[in-house]
């Protein structure tokens, strides 16, 4: 099977051609954020363009690979991240809020829209016309569709990723929020706990499907359920301010110094996730490039 076999054909890919370099450029909106709480880059504006998980309420959809950081398809060889780089603009001359951030690159599986945080006590069955395009599952991540008001909580149901059936998510409490493409639900013990992704039943690794999703308290507002594949992490140390020409250093990440290179599977729809460890990240931009290498 194609790939690489020693370290001596990783820097002759990049001499051969085999190599890709992308570049993106995301703004976040207004909608204020709390320190260490997670946004999905995907959601907002710039470079891909925006990510609003519309499509028919509560039905499995992939996502348009639009949406994600291109990468070319290279089939039969096996593409891997070979570096990133990153940066973040300041949202102010003053602003030190969104240095610090933690980012999980993540391939972007398979999402359920439009789930109304106020159908307390009611069963929101999922439609699953459409399977997982890749791995045999993933993370689950909730996104916010909408301002959320106030603080619920639900669990769903699910098919693990050796798929059985009938799993039930632990008791989850949502964020309120002030606006979509923030992260609404991660904790189990209160709304100033934030992890990335949704908590499975004990012994489970991955979700290949969601079936259904029960409020027992509500959340004033509708969010997406996404299956995600997380990819790669890295962080930013610093900001830069352009009004005052003082600009941070850029992060750069070399896959195969500081981990083994991630692969990346042909149709994948890549996008960030973010926490702001140092405050609010809201008007602030991410922007950097991606290179990946195959053989």
């Amino acid at each position: 099977m194609p790939g690489f076999k020693n370290i001596r054909e990783w820097p002759d890919a990049e001499d051969s051609g085999q190599s890709w370099v992308t570049g993106f450029r995301k703004a976040v909106p207004g909608a204020a954020t709390s320190a260490s709480a997670w946004a999905d880059y995907s959601y907002f504006s710039g470079s891909p363009a925006a990510n609003f998980y519309a499509s028919a309420p509560l039905e499995a959809s992939t996502i348009d690979a639009s949406r994600g950081l291109y990468v070319p398809t290279v089939a039969p060889a096996r593409q891997f991240v070979r570096n990133l780089k990153v940066m973040s603009a300041a949202s102010g001359t003053t602003s030190t809020t969104n240095a610090r951030q933690a980012l999980i690159l993540s391939d972007l599986l398979l999402y359920y829209p439009f789930i109304d945080t106020d159908a307390v006590g009611e069963e929101q069955a999922m439609v699953n016309a459409v399977a997982i395009p890749r791995y045999d599952g993933g993370q689950v991540i909730a996104v916010g569709q909408s301002a959320g008001a106030t603080s619920g909580r639900f669990t769903f149901t699910y098919t693990n990723d050796a798929g059985v059936s009938g799993r039930v998510s632990q008791n989850h409490f949502t964020f309120a929020t002030g606006g979509g493409g923030l992260v609404v639900a991660s904790s189990l013990v209160g709304t100033s706990s934030f992890l990335p992704f949704c908590h499975l039943q004990a012994g489970d690794k991955g979700v290949k499907s969601i079936e259904s999703v029960t409020f027992t308290t509500g959340g004033g507002g509708l969010m997406a359920l996404v299956i995600v594949k997380p990819i790669m992490t890295a962080h930013v140390t610093q900001e830069c301010r352009t009004s005052t020409e003082s600009f941070g250093a850029c992060d750069e990440f070399a896959s195969v110094i500081r981990q083994a290179p991630p692969r990346i599977i042909d149709g994948a729809v890549l996008g960030f996730f973010a926490a702001g460890h140092g405050g609010n990240i809201s008007t602030s931009v991410l922007s950097g490039i991606i290179e990946t290498t195959w053989n």
